[in-house]
């Protein structure tokens, strides 16, 4: 088995698990348990750490997914295999480019998020403040976190995307005997 390709293949799906793992620990674990906070800042505070420490990981893990998908693209042309796998590689090439831009916009949003955070102006203290927040940045703390939410949402979408075409293309391949052949010269 080929050294490189293989340890492609696994920073590729260790970059993928990362994204996905911990954004919905995050989502499904972190944020209900922070409920138990009473302090809304408190709240705030932790989770933008905590959003903060992981977001370095993350992006490395959208870089370590994509960077090897984009080396392997440019060793195969994605015609090694049939038709089926063929649109299947040009299918998994706009998923990697949407985890990727879905990823960075997340991140950046999440660094917005945070300043308003470190300005004592963060969802929840906004959500308790009743009043002594002015309604501008009321606004914009509802309508950052929602950004964040939507926009990761779509992140999670898009690398479950990534997964999922990237077994099926494992399948796809197993079966093209043009792409075994091939596949034995891989570095």
């Amino acid at each position: 088995m080929p050294l490189l390709s293989s340890t492609a293949w696994i920073l590729h799906d260790l970059g993928l698990a990362t994204s996905i793992g911990g954004t919905l620990f995050g989502r499904a674990a972190m944020h209900p348990a922070l409920d138990t906070v009473s302090d809304p800042q408190e709240r705030d505070r932790v989770a933008e750490v905590a959003w903060r420490r992981f977001q370095a990981m993350n992006l490395a893990g959208h870089g370590a997914m994509a960077l090897s998908w984009m080396v392997g693209r440019r060793m195969l042309s994605g015609e090694e295999v049939s038709r089926r796998g063929h649109r299947m590689t040009r299918t998994k090439d706009a998923l990697v480019l949407a985890s990727v831009a879905t990823g960075v916009g997340t991140a950046l949003l999440g660094r917005a998020l945070a300043r308003c955070i470190q300005r004592e102006r963060g969802p929840q203290r906004v959500r308790e403040a009743n009043g002594r927040i002015s309604e501008r940045e009321a606004q914009r703390a509802r309508r950052l976190e929602q950004a964040v939410r939507v926009v990761g949402t779509l992140n999670v979408a898009a690398n479950a995307g990534v997964a999922a075409v990237t077994t099926l293309l494992a399948m796809e391949s197993g079966e093209s005997l043009r792409f075994v052949r091939i596949s034995r010269h891989l570095p």
